[in-house]
C-alpha cells in the first residue's frame, strides 16, 4: 500500500456560547466564563487503498454515542468510510463531555432525585440533545472539510521529549513498615518514600508538508492529560492551548496542530515533588473532591511553561523531519474489536455497599439534600453496585481499537487512561519504530491500572474507577503488540 499520500486539515471552536456543565470532577459545575478556546482538529489521510481519519478534541473524554452519531452523519460522504473514524480527547477537565452528566445521572439514580444535591442551573443553559448536536454539528462539518481538503504531500517524523508528565501516585510508608499509594498525594509528608511508577517525557511527532516543502500540520503525542486548570469553573484547553501558541510562534502561525493524548493513566502535568511544599492543605483538599480549590501556583504560568516546552521539543523534531519528507508511505488501516476480562467483585462486596448506601442516605430528605461532600462519600459504594450490576450482564468488556500504519510508525487507539507501563511494553517489543497511543478515543474505559497500582489502592485502581484490571492489561499489550507487527509486515 505504499502509494501517494493525500493530506488535508481542518480545525474548528467547540467552546458553547452558553452556560454548560464541566465534566471531570465529582463535584458539579457549570462554566462561569470561557478563559481560552476548545477546539477540535481533524487529520484526514488516502493514498487511494486506505484511508484515516484522526481527530483530536479538547474534552475530558468520547463518548460512544459521540461517535455513534458522527459515524452516522458521514458515513457515504464523498468516499469516506466513516469506520475509519477515530476520535479522541486531549483530556481536559475544563470542558464538556457533550453528552448527558453521567456523575450526575449515576447520584440521582442512588439516591434519588429529591435526596440528590440541588444544583442552581442557569436558564440559558445548554445541555442534553441540544449539546449533543451543537458538537456533532460542528466536528462532522470539520471532518468533511478535512477529508474534501486532502491534497498530495509528504510526511516525516521525529521523536524527542518535553518535560510534561509526572507520575501522580505518590506511596507512602505506614508505622508498621507497609505502604499505600495516594493520587495527588502531597510529597512532602513525612512518610512519602517514592512514586509508584515513571513518568514519560516522551514527544513524538508527525509532520506534514504540502509538495514544494511548506509545513502543513504536526501530530503532537504527549503522553499526559491537560490538568494544570482542572479545579475549575471555566472553559479551558488547558496547557494545549498555549502550546498552541507557542508552537505557530516558532514555526507558522497557519499550521494546523493535532494533540494526541498518550497512554497517561498515572501521569498528569504537576510536578507534586515541587508543588507539595506550599499545597500540603490544598492537597488534601483536591482529594477530597468536594469543590474548587485554588492551590499556590500561578495556573497561567504553568500552562505558558508547560506549552512552550513543547513547542521546544516539536521545534527540534522540525529541524530533522524536514529532510525526511516522505510522499509514498505505507497507509494501512485496521479497526478490531477487543474483548477483555471485566474486573468482577465477590458479592459480600456487593451487598456491603448496598448495605452502606442504604444507611447513609437515611440521615437525607427532601428538606434536607445531599451536599457535595456527602456525594463523594458515596463514590466507592457507587462504584461497586454498578460493577456487581455489569458484570451479571457479561464478564467482557468490548471496545473497537484502530490500529494504523504510516511508513514505519503505528497509531493506536484505547478508551482507557492507559498506565504508562503498558505503553512502554508495545512500544519497546512491536515492530513500528515510533507508536502514537492515543488513549480515551472512541468510548469510555475508564483507568487501566498496573498490578503496583491495585496493590497500592486510590482511586484510578480501584473497581470504582476501572472496567478493566492488570490481566486484562496484560491480555491489551500483546494483542496490540500482535496487530501492530502484522501490519508492519
Amino acid at each position: 500500500m505504499k502509494n501517494s499520500i493525500r493530506i488535508g486539515w481542518a480545525s474548528v471552536e467547540i467552546t458553547p456560547q452558553r452556560p454548560f456543565f464541566l465534566i471531570g470532577q465529582m463535584y458539579y459545575r457549570v462554566c462561569r466564563y470561557v478563559h481560552d478556546p476548545l477546539t477540535a482538529t481533524a487529520l484526514a489521510l488516502d493514498n487511494g487503498s486506505d484511508q484515516a481519519v484522526i481527530v483530536s478534541c479538547d474534552m475530558p473524554g468520547i463518548g460512544a454515542e459521540l461517535l455513534r452519531r458522527l459515524k452516522e452523519e458521514l458515513d457515504g460522504y464523498n468516499g469516506l468510510d466513516a469506520n475509519r473514524i477515530t476520535v479522541g480527547a486531549t483530556h481536559t477537565h475544563t470542558s464538556s463531555t457533550f453528552l448527558n452528566d453521567d456523575l450526575r445521572d449515576r447520584f440521582v439514580a442512588v439516591a434519588g432525585e429529591d435526596k440528590a444535591l440541588a444544583m442552581e442551573v442557569p436558564d440559558n443553559i445548554i445541555q442534553g440533545k441540544e449539546l449533543t448536536d451543537f458538537w456533532v454539528g460542528r466536528v462532522s462539518q470539520m471532518i468533511r472539510e478535512a477529508w474534501d481538503g486532502r491534497k498530495p504531500g509528504g510526511i516525516s517524523f521525529a521523536h524527542d521529549y518535553a518535560a510534561v508528565a509526572f507520575n501522580r501516585r505518590p506511596v507512602f510508608r505506614n508505622p508498621d513498615g507497609s505502604e499505600y499509594s495516594k493520587m495527588y498525594g502531597a510529597c512532602s509528608l513525612d512518610n512519602f518514600v517514592r512514586f509508584e511508577g515513571p513518568s514519560d517525557h516522551s514527544a513524538d511527532m508527525v509532520y506534514t508538508w504540502s509538495p514544494d516543502g511548506k509545513l502543513t500540520g504536526v501530530m503532537v503525542n504527549i503522553p499526559c492529560p491537560s490538568q494544570i486548570m482542572e479545579l475549575h469553573y471555566f472553559a479551558s484547553a488547558d496547557y494545549w492551548h498555549y502550546a498552541r501558541k507557542h508552537i505557530r510562534a516558532k514555526l507558522d502561525s497557519n499550521v494546523f496542530i493535532l494533540p494526541v493524548c498518550g497512554a497517561a493513566g498515572d501521569q498528569n502535568p504537576i510536578d507534586l515533588i515541587r508543588v507539595s511544599k506550599v499545597n500540603e492543605k490544598e492537597l488534601i483538599d483536591w482529594n477530597a473532591q468536594a469543590g474548587e480549590v485554588w492551590c499556590n501556583y500561578d495556573l497561567g504560568e504553568e500552562c505558558d511553561a508547560t506549552g512552550e516546552r513543547i513547542a521546544d521539543a516539536v521545534v527540534r523534531g522540525y529541524s530533522r523531519a524536514r529532510n525526511e519528507i516522505r510522499p509514498d508511505l505505507d497507509l494501512r488501516h485496521e479497526v478490531i474489536e477487543i474483548s477483555l476480562p471485566l474486573r468482577t467483585i465477590e458479592e459480600k462486596d456487593y451487598l456491603d455497599a448496598r448495605h452502606k448506601i442504604d444507611e447513609y442516605l437515611k440521615q437525607f430528605s427532601p428538606k434536607h439534600r445531599m451536599a457535595s461532600e456527602n456525594q463523594v462519600a458515596l463514590f466507592d459504594f457507587l462504584g461497586y453496585i454498578e460493577r456487581w450490576e455489569a458484570q451479571n450482564k457479561s464478564k467482557q468488556f468490548r471496545f473497537p481499537s484502530h490500529i494504523i500504519r504510516l511508513g514505519t510508525a503505528a497509531f493506536v487507539t484505547v478508551p482507557f487512561e492507559l498506565f504508562v507501563d503498558y505503553a512502554f511494553r508495545v512500544k519497546a517489543r512491536c515492530k513500528a519504530d515510533q507508536v502514537f497511543f492515543q488513549q480515551l478515543s472512541n468510548s469510555a474505559g475508564g483507568y487501566l491500572p498496573t498490578v503496583a497500582a491495585v496493590n497500592g489502592g486510590s482511586y484510578s485502581s480501584k473497581p470504582t474507577s476501572t472496567n478493566v484490571g492488570p490481566e486484562g492489561g496484560d491480555k491489551l499489550s500483546e494483542i496490540l503488540i500482535s496487530e501492530i507487527d502484522k501490519l508492519m509486515k
